[in-house]
């Protein structure tokens, strides 16, 4: 990855709770990552020359027909408390591994669409994270098309954080140009968002499979298909392309790029860019100023 001329790297590490209805965030099961290999890999993109964003994520378990999303939907005030304290013990364990590595940003959450309304519980979280992190901080919302104004602690935070998979198009094969225009109507959500608040919006997470009709349903990770490179190689150009030069815009991230080597390449359909098409226009894009 660092071969693309990336300047930075989101790195993940997933905890689980067992349900929507589950107040117990467990991050010391055998699924998550134990913190020698997440240190490990912060010490070694740092010395790759990348700057790191840790980014932690609260995953279910054993609930195959909800998502992280909608934690929290039938809680009462009794549950929310009880999640919220465990969620805090979870999100400051990451926290203080990102100080003690240097780690430059931290994502204080993702996704968790159902618990933002509760906007006093995530300021004292983020008020303790502040306490032992001294990096820039940033959420990771997923509704700016959606639902824009359910966030209303952005300015506790540094960066507003999108993750964006958003609709462009309604063609199966469609043309960088189709994929631009379509970008336009997104940049003015995002704009009015960052203008809101007065701080840049950071795309916490934007991504393409490389399988047809990548491009109708972006965030569609278990589609099948036929593989599909020119596509995905297509919204990676167009992404590039509309991003560029926007003083509203931090950054992007690239999801998602598989520490496992043998996923990418001409015949893989996943998100990886990697031995595709895609990554040579990373390659070539980013030697160019942002």
């Amino acid at each position: 990855m660092k071969k693309t001329n990336a300047r930075w790297v989101s790195l993940l590490v997933t905890a689980y709770q067992d349900n929507i209805n589950s107040t117990v965030i467990d991050y010391n099961s055998a699924y998550t990552p134990n913190d020698d290999s997440v240190r490990h890999m912060i010490n070694y993109a740092h010395q790759l020359g990348l700057k790191v964003m840790l980014k932690p994520h609260v995953d279910l378990l054993n609930d195959p027909h909800h998502w992280r999303g909608q934690i929290g939907l039938h809680f009462n005030e009794a549950a929310w408390g009880q999640w919220f304290s465990s969620y805090r013990q979870f999100i400051l364990h990451y926290a203080q591994i990102a100080a003690e590595t240097g780690t430059e940003q931290f994502c204080v959450g993702c996704e968790l669409d159902a618990t933002v309304a509760r906007a006093q519980d995530w300021r004292q979280v983020i008020a303790a994270i502040r306490e032992v992190f001294p990096g820039t901080l940033v959420y990771a919302d997923d509704q700016v098309e959606s639902k824009p104004e359910a966030v209303t602690f952005w300015d506790a935070l540094d960066l507003i954080g999108q993750d964006l998979y958003p609709v462009l198009t309604s063609k199966t094969n469609p043309s960088v140009s189709d994929l631009c225009y379509g970008w336009k109507r997104l940049l003015n959500r995002i704009k009015e968002l960052s203008e809101r608040w007065g701080k840049p919006v950071l795309i916490t997470e934007i991504g393409y499979r490389s399988v047809q009709g990548a491009a109708q349903r972006p965030w569609d990770w278990q589609k099948e298909g036929p593989v599909d490179l020119v596509v995905q190689r297509k919204c990676y150009e167009a992404a590039l392309r509309m991003v560029a030069g926007r003083p509203y815009l931090a950054g992007m991230y690239w999801w998602q790029w598989f520490p496992d080597l043998d996923i990418g390449g001409p015949n893989d359909t996943s998100f990886s860019p990697f031995r595709k098409p895609a990554e040579k226009v990373l390659r070539l894009r980013y030697l160019l100023p942002m």
